[in-house]
């Protein structure tokens, strides 16, 4: 939909008195007002400012999809007033309901400090951002501060849902001090984008992958006018050589290739010849069926008993094929919300009457995403209730003797965080699971990943007794000597340490990552306290490329290797930070190109995500983008080298969603050695890209 059919649309909204008041992430009305005569300072620039303030406002009001736009064009306006407590509120905002949690709690703090009164709900906006970032003890401390500003009339209407906001700060604080042994690692680019992936469904062999995404296919894909978010497409992908193809778009051979609403892949039939859908439009839709038949997807068909006002979004299906788990918004019987439901098939293979599974598992909040193990004894799903710490969490419940499901059980940090985490499916092995969840190591939006159970690991543990009787030729063991026992060990490695500034050895509070080097995925992240202090689990002793990002800093790259390095000691690295300086270089290391061309390898796409996270840090730095080759060959051809390779890596980073404004591009050739080339040591350093920083 183009932008001038969306505004039209929006001005009717607003003269039809659609659009109402809330606080909520989707309501469809500015929560503050940037006035033209306060934004205003001087006269040189103001123009182009206040179009950026306009067009961000439109983006804004069209709904979430649009807010990662609208926060490009507000950023542009800061660059012209960042003093301009509105703005930095409406910056603070979009931050919060995209994908940078850190950068948000910058900005709404500024719209604090420079106007305490900016908006109404600016310690609510606060307390969620320090929620976001698993700063709980702050964010408790902000809603209760919310609720202590509203008019007394005012506090029955967001009491309950501030009260649910604090018992979920609660249960993050006790969940975060007893993590589960997991890795969780993106699924990475070939599968995810900055939009939403979700609902992944595989097969019990994991070789193929179906998923759901609201991604921008071209300039006509069509955008959904609640949220402003395209519309829901199926994506197939295959697990190749060690890692997944480039997702191809299903849907075109189920729907046709105009998509005009949502289709949702809900899941698959052993057999791999049959897919269950959710296909409908905003606030109803239906269950339906496609088989596999010819070589090609035949038309959907509704699956019979869910044909109905109400709007069903997941499903699973017993091992047996006798029960089917559903999540739908039935209001007769429902605990509030949404609920899962379940039905039998009847003698004569019909679906029965579906039933709500009942309030052990259902809750006033919603529930979402039904799955089942292999075996169909442990049932997982998603709630905002039960002792979530926030958004939806994961939980499992156990089916008993009697038929009936246990208490649900939180899966766990770091599985479970203060975002969504939703649509859960375990692998029959029961040691690893595919699900959807918005973090900030990912590439944007909800992204698909995995989650690998490490299990406890075991060490042998013996006790010596002296035999208390000399002489006896048979002593009887299990009286006089205690057995070899097995006890719990967390074998990975703990790294800790401090992160500080180069020139004044204050502390500095950064993000750390740690990522490894032959799968180029995330392995450990953690946030510096107050002190600068940091602490990491690290899965195994090798090589690790370390990442650290911090507001105001220059990124920090290295590796960082612990091949030696032993569970039964403690790591200790401290790193100093570089201020963001004018004029100052940073050369990016582990950049690859294929032989004598520009073209990427994937290899360097985790280095050039640093540069987008640092440009996303700091939302007002310029780079220059430098490429630089050896002296072997035409000067004349490693120019043009050199240049072709420079702008591969701000078109990667532009894609990344930063503005191509911020960045140039140039080729130096071999005009600039930082080693001889006389040696091929020299000349493997001279090969490099580099960036410049233009301004800040």
């Amino acid at each position: 939909m183009n932008r001038f059919i969306r505004k039209t649309i929006l001005i009717i909204l607003f003269l039809s008195g659609f659009l109402l008041s809330g606080y909520s992430q989707n309501y469809k009305q500015l929560p503050v007002k940037i006035k033209r005569k306060e934004f205003k300072q001087e006269e040189y620039g103001f123009k182009e400012a206040w179009r950026a303030v306009r067009e961000a406002n439109w983006l804004y009001v069209a709904g979430p999809g649009s807010y990662r736009e609208a926060r490009d064009y507000y950023l542009d306006a800061y660059k012209y007033n960042e003093n301009n407590p509105e703005l930095n509120y409406m910056i603070g905002r979009c931050y919060l309901f995209t994908d940078n949690k850190f950068e948000s709690i910058k900005y709404i703090q500024k719209a604090f400090q420079l106007k305490q009164k900016v908006s109404f709900d600016i310690h609510l906006m606060l307390a969620m951002a320090y929620h976001q970032v698993n700063e709980f003890d702050n964010a408790i401390e902000e809603y209760n501060m919310f609720l202590k500003n509203l008019p007394s009339k005012e506090v029955e209407r967001y009491q309950e849902q501030i009260n649910m906001y604090i018992r979920q700060c609660k249960h993050g604080r006790d969940l975060v001090l007893d993590p589960v042994r997991v890795v969780i690692n993106n699924l990475g680019e070939n599968i995810n984008t900055i939009f939403d992936e979700y609902s992944a469904v595989l097969p019990s062999d994991g070789s193929e992958l179906y998923f759901t995404s609201r991604r921008r296919l071209d300039e006509k894909s069509s955008r959904s006018i609640i949220d402003d978010k395209f519309f829901e497409d199926i994506f197939y992908s295959e697990f190749k050589d060690g890692k997944w193809t480039m997702a191809q778009r299903i849907s075109d051979k189920i729907v046709g290739k105009k998509n005009r609403t949502h289709i949702a892949i809900v899941g698959m039939s052993d057999t791999k010849d049959k897919l269950y859908l959710y296909k409908g439009k905003e606030n109803e839709g239906d269950l339906y069926y496609t088989e596999f038949d010819k070589g090609k997807w035949k038309k959907p068909k509704p699956l019979k008993k869910f044909e109905s006002k109400n709007r069903e979004t997941s499903m699973c299906i017993s091992s047996n094929g006798q029960r089917l788990y559903f999540i739908s918004n039935i209001d007769k019987d429902s605990y509030g919300g949404t609920d899962i439901y379940f039905c039998t098939k009847n003698a004569k293979g019909k679906w029965n009457k579906p039933q709500n599974i009942g309030n052990t598992i259902n809750t006033f909040w919603d529930e979402v995403g039904v799955s089942l193990s292999a075996n169909d004894s442990v049932l997982y799903f998603s709630s905002k209730g039960h002792n979530s710490m926030g958004g939806y969490d994961v939980f499992k419940s156990e089916l008993g003797n009697v038929n009936l499901w246990s208490k649900p059980v939180n899966l766990g940090y770091p599985v479970n965080t203060p975002n969504d985490d939703i649509f859960y499916s375990v692998m029959p092995d029961n040691k690893t699971a595919y699900y959807s969840t918005n973090r900030e190591s990912g590439i944007g939006g909800m992204d698909i990943y995995k989650v690998i159970y490490l299990g406890s690991e075991k060490q042998m543990y013996v006790s010596y007794l002296e035999d208390p009787i000399k002489g006896i030729k048979d002593p009887v063991d299990d009286i006089y000597f205690e057995k070899s026992k097995l006890l719990d060990i967390d074998t990975r490695l703990l790294m800790r340490g401090f992160v500080t500034d180069s020139e004044n050895q204050e502390p500095v509070k950064a993000k750390i990552e740690l990522i490894d080097q032959e799968t180029n995925e995330s392995v450990a992240v953690a946030i510096c306290d107050s002190t600068g202090n940091y602490s990491l689990r690290i899965p195994e002793s090798k090589k690790y490329g370390v990442d650290i990002n911090a507001s105001g800093y220059l990124m920090f790259l290295d590796i960082l290797d612990l091949t030696a390095a032993t569970y039964d000691e403690v790591i200790v690295r401290n790193f100093e930070l570089e201020r963001v300086e004018v004029g100052a270089k940073v050369v990016l290391q582990n950049i690859y190109f294929e032989t004598g061309k520009s073209n990427l390898l994937p290899e360097s796409y985790a280095t050039l995500h640093s540069v987008v996270r640092l440009l996303e840090n700091n939302p007002t730095l310029r780079l220059e983008i430098s490429g630089h080759t050896d002296n072997v060959g035409s000067a004349k051809s490693n120019l043009k080298l050199s240049n072709d390779r420079a702008k591969s890596c701000v078109d990667f980073i532009v894609q990344g969603g930063i503005a191509a404004e911020r960045l140039e591009y140039k080729g130096y050739g071999y005009e600039s050695p930082i080693a001889p080339n006389n040696t091929p040591e020299g000349r493997a350093q001279n090969r490099r890209v580099e960036f410049k920083i233009l301004s800040k």
